[in-house]
């Protein structure tokens, strides 16, 4: 665990839906910050709270300080014929102002990486990051992720569930 508080004080556990308002918020400030969105909030909250209450979709991890929430990691599942295995997509990665560049982000990570090199069924961790965003590149090569040769597109439903 990182060095910058005392050991002691410091867990990464899964989510509980005790953490719902905290993920919410990290995610809503999430989609501000990087993207300048404004996500609708009944939307969001109902998202958070279905795959809280269903591992199936996916899981979250918190990074915990004395038991207050300081950040968090998501990961869902992709299946690769290619493979034979599962990819874990890491998503919805935030972590609270006052604890960053402190190596929150990386400990997530590596929980994450660890769960990923325990078991044989999951091939690998993918992100997406946008094309802008120099730091979170250098964040991602320097802890051993490797760009891939991929663009992504999407098609979003415009209708509001």
């Amino acid at each position: 665990m990182s060095n910058y508080e005392n050991s002691n004080s410091i867990k990464i556990r899964k989510a509980k839906i005790e953490d719902l308002e905290t993920i919410v918020k990290f995610n809503y400030n999430l989609a501000k910050e990087t993207e300048d969105k404004e996500l609708d909030l009944e939307i969001l909250t109902k998202g958070v709270e279905s795959m809280l209450s269903d591992k199936s979709k996916g899981q979250y991890y918190v990074y915990t300080i004395n038991d207050k929430v300081v950040g968090q990691i998501m990961h869902t599942y992709e299946w690769s014929d290619w493979r034979n295995g599962m990819f874990l997509w890491v998503q919805s990665v935030y972590v609270d102002a006052k604890h960053r560049r402190k190596g929150v982000y990386k400990e997530l990570y590596n929980y994450v990486k660890n769960i990923c090199d325990e078991d044989d069924d999951i091939a690998g961790i993918r992100l997406y990051v946008e094309k802008e965003n120099i730091n979170a590149k250098a964040t991602y090569k320097s802890l051993g992720m490797q760009e891939c040769n991929y663009h992504m597109y999407e098609y979003e439903q415009m209708e509001i569930k």
